[in-house]
């Protein structure tokens, strides 16, 4: 049947992140993997020995692949927007790592592109849309448990402290963790509290001399609906939030409390920025170090946790577990069992492509973070860096009500 073609996706950008999204890509039966595109040759290189397939040196040379309907942006943050773009104008269907952009300017080329051309744009590679936050999400905005009250959701990790090269420790390149982690936090908060954000108050810090930019924030977000959302993220590394889930650190190791010690002292190792530099080249795709694709999909069940999210309403208060999500009501506990999927584990962009192949596929509308939901979460973001930065509450003009969409 037409409606189970695969999507024929092109990856623009092979860097680091894409060691973690092609297993995932490569394994879902709504995506085949026929084009890449990175100005590093030897990254074209190894993407022609796995996988077989063309291989451009720009994302304007892969978007003119008549064999790529769909293409997934994992380039730089300031590159985003220009990618899109030029995939919208070629009319490919957009995958686009979030932030959208880095201006909302950005954000309404996209939309523009993407509506002239007769495209769709998922704004996504975002761990909000993890199965158990999908949820939490659907009972939320359901009236079950009565109105949502207030919304909490809180991170620490090393993020910091990861290597990095000179362009990401730059703030106005986008290299603030507010640009980089602060819109899958936003996403959760503006899926679970109904969409529309009013207001934002936030502090921004940066601590450390050696990594200038922003490492942490806190922020308070005010609902149109009338309720309140807290957000906090400390990537400085002295503390892993995984000791409150279920021991488990952002790569699925087994929780070592010295872990992030460990990579503060590796990061400053180094002795220099170009050492860092060189180390980070090494490990992306086609990097000296060679890093293996897993070619197998983790037989571990358990879903990712992105921090700690807890959501209160007037009947009872949610949370995510390992294998779900728990609801503490008026009448006891109810655990919720969520399946992560069969033959892969629905992380690093799987709903993302699911969602876009039953839109393209069936020839409807996306369902979850379009190009104005993309614009309206990095308008909450840029909110937090101007309240921090003129220490006042910022209010938003271009927010857009959660539609949402069910967990099965």
């Amino acid at each position: 049947m037409a409606t189970q073609q695969p999507l024929n996706v092109g990856i623009i950008g092979l860097g680091t992140g894409a060691m973690n999204m092609i297993p995932e890509l490569n394994a879902n039966p709504n995506a085949r993997i026929v084009a890449a595109a990175d100005p590093r040759p030897q990254a074209i290189e190894r993407f022609a020995r796995d996988f077989g397939r063309a291989g451009y040196a720009s994302a304007e040379e892969l978007c003119t692949d008549p064999n790529v309907d769909t293409v997934y942006i994992m380039t730089p943050d300031d590159m985003h927007a220009e990618h899109a773009v030029i995939a919208a104008e070629h009319g490919k269907h957009v995958l686009l790592d979030k932030p959208m952009g880095i201006t909302l300017a950005d954000c309404d080329r996209v939309i523009e592109a993407a509506e002239r051309n007769s495209v769709q744009v998922i704004v996504g590679h975002s761990q909000s849309l993890d199965l158990p936050n999908l949820k939490l999400a659907e009972i939320a905005n359901s009236g079950r448990l009565g109105k949502v009250v207030m919304i909490h959701t809180l991170f620490y990790s090393d993020w910091i402290y990861r290597p990095r090269v000179p362009e990401e420790l730059m703030q106005e390149r986008g290299g603030s963790i507010v640009r980089r982690q602060g819109p899958i936090q936003v996403d959760i908060l503006r899926m679970i509290g109904g969409g529309k954000v009013r207001s934002v108050r936030a502090v921004t810090n940066s601590v450390d001399p050696g990594r200038p930019i922003d490492g942490s924030y806190t922020a308070f977000f005010d609902f149109e609906e009338g309720h309140a959302a807290t957000m906090v993220y400390d990537g400085y590394g002295h503390f892993n939030s995984a000791e409150l889930t279920f021991g488990y650190t952002l790569q699925g190791e087994a929780s070592d409390p010295e872990l992030h010690v460990k990579t503060r002292k590796r990061m400053q190792a180094f002795g220099s920025p170009e050492a860092e530099a060189a180390f980070k080249d090494s490990t992306r795709y086609g990097g000296s170090a060679n890093r293996p694709i897993a070619q197998s999909v983790s037989a571990d069940r358990r879903h990712a946790f992105f921090g700690l999210t807890l959501v209160s309403c007037e009947r009872g208060d949610m949370r995510q577990t390992p294998t779900g999500i728990v609801i503490h009501g008026d009448d006891g506990d109810e655990q919720i069992e969520i399946p992560a999927g069969e033959g892969y584990n629905r992380r690093y962009g799987a709903v993302e492509v699911d969602e876009m192949h039953r839109a393209v596929r069936t020839g409807t509308a996306v369902r979850i973070h379009d190009g104005r939901w993309g614009k309206a979460t990095l308008e909450a973001v840029l909110g937090i860096l101007q309240s921090s930065k003129e220490r006042k509450e910022v209010y938003m003009h271009h927010q857009v009500p959660y539609t949402g969409m069910g967990v099965q």
